[in-house]
């Protein structure tokens, strides 16, 4: 069998893909279209009641009319890269991820990370899943455009994945889980995914560093965009940005708020020893933070105490998102 499918299951029977073409994946028992050169391998959940279809519903629907988050045109891969730098938690990533490693995104949205993440790294293969097709389509079209040859991008949802359980060295989902029906059974549904020795990177809203944009969004409903004087974010970014940007965090469908102690109790659950935080627990974030060194993840007053300091300290810029980052036990 071809190398570069072999990390491919059914999302309906768990069965190996048999073969591929330009128009359909098939599997034992089914066969699913390819659409835009995306392979889309999303079904619903088979277990799914009809208020969570709903909702998942709503979700996808949302994201297939406001991609987010968009690539401000960027008309080049040295801009996109030098632009995309900017933001360090993406370069300190790419720098320490380490070769011949096997990558999955989840909830990669219109690719940005995915796609910066082979164009800068000695990546074995990279996948990015999403549940909007339009989403992917453009993630798609930046890495023709761009050559990027490593890197593959499926349709998917969550729920019921279409990757063979422990067969990545690293699983990233930023700001996914918490716009899902239930956060807790996906983070379980994609732990599953890496290889044990792998490594998982979450990030979710916080419950208390999410206040700021709680604020935001109440005013932004009163007053329109005219509400939001208190995002500072909006301040930096193109006028094409702002619109996918405002859609994101005050229109969304569905979201949820978490703490850090949660996030250590689902590791816990899937054997998956905590490594590191974004903010940290203890001490601050320098430039070069070493993300897969251990740290310490201090008591409940400590957890409390980091926080509440969100709201003051990452507010503005990271719109109360924090991140955990796991190993998963040999």
């Amino acid at each position: 069998m071809n190398k570069k499918i072999n990390d491919l299951i059914c999302p309906n029977d768990g069965s190996r893909l048999i073969k591929r073409s330009s128009k359909f994946y098939h599997f034992k028992d089914f066969k699913y279209p390819v659409i835009s050169g995306i392979p889309c391998l999303y079904i619903d959940t088979n277990n799914n009641n009809k208020i969570n279809l709903k909702k998942l519903n709503n979700v996808k629907k949302f994201y297939s009319k406001y991609p987010f988050p968009n690539y401000n045109n960027f008309d080049n891969i040295q801009r996109f890269v030098k632009k995309t730098k900017e933001n360090n938690f993406s370069k300190i990533l790419s720098q320490q991820i380490g070769e011949n490693k096997k990558i999955l995104e989840i909830g990669c949205g219109t690719g940005k990370l995915t796609n910066y993440l082979a164009a800068t790294t000695f990546s074995k293969k990279i996948y990015g899943t999403d549940i909007s097709l339009n989403s992917l389509k453009l993630a798609n079209d930046f890495r023709r455009k761009n050559n990027l040859t490593n890197i593959e991008f499926f349709q998917m949802n969550l729920f019921n994945p279409c990757f063979r359980k422990n067969s990545m060295d690293l699983v990233i989902s930023t700001g996914v889980l918490h716009h899902t029906y239930n956060p807790e059974i996906g983070f379980y549904r994609i732990a599953e995914l890496v290889k044990p020795g792998g490594y998982i990177i979450i990030s979710l809203y916080n419950y208390l560093g999410r206040f700021v944009s709680l604020v935001n969004r109440f005013l932004y409903q009163l007053f329109g965009f005219k509400g939001l004087f208190l995002d500072q974010y909006l301040k930096s970014i193109s006028s094409q940005k702002k619109s996918s940007w405002i859609q994101d965090q005050y229109n969304h469908p569905l979201e949820s708020l978490h703490s850090i102690d949660e996030v250590l109790s689902w590791l816990k659950k899937k054997q998956i020893t905590f490594i590191s935080s974004i903010p940290k627990i203890i001490g601050k974030i320098d430039k070069d933070e070493k993300l897969f060194k251990k740290q310490f993840a201090g008591d409940k007053i400590d957890r409390f105490n980091v926080q509440f300091e969100m709201i003051f300290n990452y507010q503005f810029k990271e719109a109360g998102l924090f991140m955990m980052i796991g190993k998963k036990k040999k």
